[in-house]
């Protein structure tokens, strides 16, 4: 009981992070050392990123059995996204190590699901090349090269982007793909982002993200609520206390008269 109790309270405030992250854009300013800490200890003692040494999925409080995504995994998998967009390298570094780790758990669950996970990790590896961020390269791309290995075929990439360099295995599969986005061939890759990926993430996203943040708000605005009767009850007890008070002290000085 007192485990079920545990787990139940680290997924609440599971939730609650991943909400309190997806509020705003200025991501780096919330994160903290002592954030990272305490919600990477958090997930780490849920077995959110192990898996056995036959590679098959461990027992987990996170992954359902038909291999969906829990709300738990889905907001615990938000997190990460959202250390590994953070600008210090570090932060970014203890997220690719645990995605990695989920990813080799069990198996993308759609195309949706894949698009949904390339979508991500690709906006937040353009805007680190955008900025010539090399430092974050080293998680970003052995990263991106991992969920292109688990979704090139059910993403189609032989067909839609042939010349991409990532899903070949070669020694300099990583460097030759940083060129590949960053040559005259990019336009390839952004036009597959947007015009097969894009769409598949968004109804992933609708269906999937946007429920459980709707959920939390509909927690949030409960809380609010039954916060504000709290203290419109405290008020009204004081007041009632208050005029018991001073009826006792008429009464008083009634018997004194």
């Amino acid at each position: 009981k007192i485990a079920s109790t545990y787990e139940n309270s680290c997924r609440q405030l599971i939730k609650i992070v991943d909400g309190f992250l997806s509020q705003t854009t200025e991501i780096n300013d919330r994160i903290t050392e002592n954030f990272i800490n305490g919600i990477i200890l958090i997930l780490d003692t849920m077995h959110f990123f192990e898996e056995n040494g036959t590679g098959d999925p461990v027992v987990s409080t996170f992954i359902s059995h038909n291999e969906h995504w829990t709300e738990s995994s889905l907001t615990g998998l938000n997190i990460l996204l959202n250390l590994l967009a953070h600008s210090n390298v570090l932060f970014c570094g203890i997220a690719s190590v645990r995605i990695h780790s989920l990813l080799h758990s069990r198996p993308l669950n759609g195309r949706e699901e894949a698009a949904y996970l390339l979508s991500n990790v690709n906006r937040i590896f353009s805007s680190f090349v955008q900025n010539e961020d090399c430092e974050h390269f080293a998680y970003l791309l052995p990263l991106m090269k991992t969920i292109i290995d688990k979704s090139y075929e059910i993403l189609q990439m032989n067909v839609h982007i042939p010349n991409m360099p990532l899903y070949k295995a070669t020694s300099t599969a990583l460097d030759d793909f940083l060129r590949y986005c960053s040559s005259s061939d990019s336009q390839e890759w952004q036009m597959f982002i947007q015009r097969h990926i894009e769409p598949l993430a968004e109804h992933y996203r609708s269906m999937s993200i946007r429920p459980f943040h709707m959920n939390m708000k509909i927690w949030w605005n409960n809380c609010h609520e039954m916060m504000m009767i709290g203290i419109h009850k405290r008020h009204r007890q004081i007041s009632e206390e208050k005029l018991k008070f001073q009826v006792k002290l008429d009464f008083l000085e009634l018997d004194r008269s």
